[in-house]
């Protein structure tokens, strides 16, 4: 029995790296691209981050996909949507995430915050 629970942890453990590294390969084409995630890609990207936090694998590798899909594949609906919501993450907010999702990075610093930047993020959120 503890030999199954050891082979499901590393196998867990896996998952995750394989999802991070899917993660940061999308964090880099937007670095090639020389632009920060649009709302699409920071939405497909901020869920996937939260779903590998909470062990939701299979909701992050969707969220993922979602971020690949061509701007031609994205309903116009799902564009509206979020067009009328505020930008809250950055390409570096998002590495920092990471970091804190595979380390449990407490120690560095969070990337720094603009007042406006967090009164937007609480203001979107409520």
């Amino acid at each position: 029995m503890l030999a199954f629970k050891e082979e499901e942890m590393q196998r867990s453990i896996e998952h995750l790296y394989r999802l991070a590294r899917t993660f940061s390969a999308a964090l880099d084409l937007l670095d090639k691209q020389h632009h920060e995630p649009d709302r699409w890609e920071e939405e497909c990207l901020s869920y996937a981050l939260g779903a590998m936090a909470c062990g939701l694998y299979p909701a992050a590798e969707v969220e993922l996909e979602a971020f690949a899909r061509p701007p031609s594949e994205r309903t116009p609906d799902e564009l509206a949507q979020l067009e009328n919501r505020p930008r809250r993450f950055t390409k570096t907010m998002l590495r920092h995430g990471l970091a804190h999702v595979l380390n449990g990075d407490d120690d560095s610093s969070a990337p720094a915050a603009s007042h406006l930047a967090v009164r937007t993020f609480l203001g979107a959120s409520l």
